[in-house]
């Protein structure tokens, strides 16, 4: 079909009219439909009347010229491509109406010419582009306003679903409801699975918008799995079904994954597999897979096998599609949003892997997915074992050592976790809040002849930072093996801590086992003897006690403009042992922390009258040893709290056991 192209012709001389629209109307492709107006008012009537698809336009029309006339144009709206036609060729006027926005310029005797057919061209396809363009711009525009609203939404929702499931908690807990725990179990159960749909959707939005990234972490293989196993083997058993996880060939010990991506894979599919299966069986298996071409890699292949429903074979690749789902499996009302397997995909493929699916229908399916599990060349192979840890990491817990250590961090509740920790080690330990005290102390300790052995310098804190610190105590020629801890993860940080002069680096949340090898490598073991925490100058006993009692209760500021979910957060820290008070706006927060000491603050980010991060520079400048624990329905950007030196976050809906971990 010939395209018809829309001319809009400005011209206040007939002839010249004519003279242009004959020689138009002879043209057989493309065709064109010319609409004839000789002044810019007419002009204007003419664009606000009808669409066209470009502008022929005369440079004198009698009072007007070209440029007043794209000038009333642009001041219109109207963004048609416009063509230039003057009675002689003048250099200057082609550059004024270039400026002026004009798309070309021809001379009246190039009509009849090939050039002019191609000037109507390229205005026409440099408009296209424009207007991909500007679609293009418009999409982006959308996209971020649906990001924006998919945000709000998850924090609109979060918030009265804490209340739900908190309060169905309590309600659970309490033994007096024991003849309503059936009802109950209803409300909860279908409390988190809106949860886990909410969850689904920002997951679907982070990766349409190439936000979701990837927190890699060594871990042991054999102990990830049973935790896998022990999170649905009862699913499974609440179905009558069997489930079985095992390893297909030798598997490593440890390898370096993203653990909370992959666990979302596994149970997902697992998850799928135990609602589509009525009898039967549901089956996990790990194997190694060699490399397939040269350069390739070692890949851990995981496949989940079940006995249910199976798919259609047409079906099977939509369902890797968001939003989509099979109308029996939809008939057969087992609902969800159709966004498990979507983001599945999505994190296998970030994974460094794929995942496929094989089923029958009426007997079964297969799904297997491949990840990249880092070098696992040098790795101690073994058969899965759901029973029993690892023993390498076994003996590594029951670490002995002797040795001074000094933990600085300006926050107080990671300086009691790490020392917890290092304590249980037997080690000496002593905190600092900051490099300016880390620096005294340091100095301190070697002058009354009881030098410390090892500094845990965190590298972002007030006052002076860790670098700065480390830099001041080699300047006092101090040889203290100085470990650094961050908690950010950018390429090469390790390696420009290094290049500083740190001896060592540990990322936060400092893992258990990387920080024995640190204490290992720097202090002296022991043989175990009883265990004796010793007193250290600047460290009370109290704090001590603080330490070794998970169960010491603490004052904690909710600081919450939900009166709801203000309530049932102290009602389950109360529950917990600690003392609770709450904010309802950021001047209440703030007249209250100039009136009370408190060890912990939890800060909802949306309040009415301030920003929670406004608000928490404002708490740290009351009370610098306070922690700051955000609680809200949006993720926060991590470089926000690594400004404010916060560490902890949660999302809502708050539960009780998120509590507990939070204030342990």
């Amino acid at each position: 079909m010939t395209d018809i192209i829309r001319v809009l012709l400005i011209e206040d001389d007939e002839d010249d009219y004519f003279l242009t629209a004959d020689y138009l109307s002879q043209c057989e492709d493309p065709k064109f439909q010319i609409t004839w107006v000789t002044n810019s008012a007419h002009a204007v009537k003419a664009f606000n009347k009808k669409s066209f698809d470009i502008c022929l336009l005369d440079y004198i029309l009698g009072a007007e010229n070209a440029v007043d006339v794209l000038e009333i144009l642009k001041s219109n709206g109207i963004s048609v491509p416009v063509v230039i036609l003057t009675g002689q060729s003048d250099i200057q006027i082609d550059e004024m109406v270039m400026r002026a926005g004009a798309a070309d310029y021809l001379t009246k005797s190039e009509i009849e010419t090939p050039r002019f057919m191609r000037t109507m061209r390229y205005a026409m396809v440099r408009r296209e582009i424009e207007n991909e363009r500007i679609e293009r711009h418009k999409v982006e525009q959308q996209n971020k306003a649906k990001d924006k609203f998919l945000a709000h939404l998850g924090h609109e929702l979060r918030t009265p679903l804490t209340s739900i499931l908190g309060y169905t908690e309590l309600l659970l807990d309490d033994v007096a409801n024991d003849r309503l725990n059936q009802e109950l179990s209803i409300i909860h159960t279908n409390g988190k699975h809106l949860l886990s749909l909410l969850n689904d959707l920002l997951d679907m939005s982070r990766i349409m918008a190439n936000k979701l990234e990837l927190s890699q972490k060594v871990i042991n293989l054999s102990s990830f799995m049973t935790d896998v196993h022990s999170l649905m083997n009862l699913a499974a058993k609440d179905k009558g079904l069997k489930m079985s996880v095992v390893s297909e060939s030798l598997i490593p010990e440890m390898i370096r994954t993203d653990p909370t991506r992959l666990r979302q894979v596994l149970i997902n599919l697992i998850s799928n597999a135990v609602k589509f299966t009525d009898t039967g069986h549901v089956g996990v298996s790990v194997e190694v897979t060699p490399p397939k071409y040269p350069g390739d890699i070692e890949r851990l292949l995981f496949k989940v096998k079940d006995t249910g429903i199976g798919m259609p074979p047409d079906k099977l690749e939509d369902i890797f599609h968001p939003f989509e789902q099979i109308e029996d499996v939809m008939r057969a009302n087992h609902g969800g949003a159709g966004l498990g397997l979507a983001i599945s995909r999505e994190l296998v493929s970030k994974m460094g892997g794929n995942i496929s699916v094989e089923s029958v229908f009426g007997k079964g399916s297969v799904f297997s997915f491949t990840i990249d599990p880092g070098d696992i060349s040098q790795q101690h192979r073994e058969q899965l074992n759901l029973a029993v840890p690892s023993s390498r990491t076994a003996q590594t817990l029951m670490l002995h050592v002797s040795g001074r250590v000094l933990i600085v961090d300006d926050l107080r509740e990671i300086r009691r976790l790490t020392g917890h920790m290092v304590s249980q080690c037997h080690a000496t330990v002593a905190y600092a809040e900051n490099g300016v005290k880390a620096l005294e102390a340091v100095l301190m300790a070697e002058q009354e002849g009881h030098p410390f052995h090892l500094v845990l310098m965190d590298i972002h804190m007030p006052v002076m930072s860790g670098i700065d610190a480390l830099k001041a105590l080699r300047k006092h020629n101090c040889n203290v093996a100085v470990v650094a801890i961050t908690a950010a993860s950018r390429k090469g940080l390790k390696q420009s801590l290094l290049d500083e002069g740190f001896d060592d680096v540990l990322g936060k949340p400092i893992e258990k086992t990387a920080l024995i090898q640190v204490l290992d490598k720097y202090l002296i073991s022991t043989p175990v003897e009883a265990d004796n925490l010793l007193e250290v100058e600047g460290t009370s006993q109290q704090e001590f006690d603080k330490v070794d009692n998970p169960n010491t209760g603490k004052k904690v500021l909710v600081v919450e403009d939900d009166h709801d979910a203000a309530e049932l957060v102290q009602l389950l820290l109360t529950h917990q042992g600690h003392d609770v008070i709450i904010a309802h706006s950021g001047k209440e927060a703030l007249d209250t922390l100039s009136d009370n000491y408190f060890d912990s603050v939890l800060l909802d980010l949306t309040l009415p009258d301030y920003s929670g991060l406004d608000l928490a520079a404002e708490i740290k400048s009351l009370q610098t040893d306070v922690d700051i624990i955000i609680v809200s329905g949006r993720e926060p950007d991590p470089k926000d709290l690594q400004k404010l030196g916060i560490q902890q976050s949660v999302l809502k809906p708050v539960s009780k056991d998120d509590l507990q971990v939070l204030f342990r």
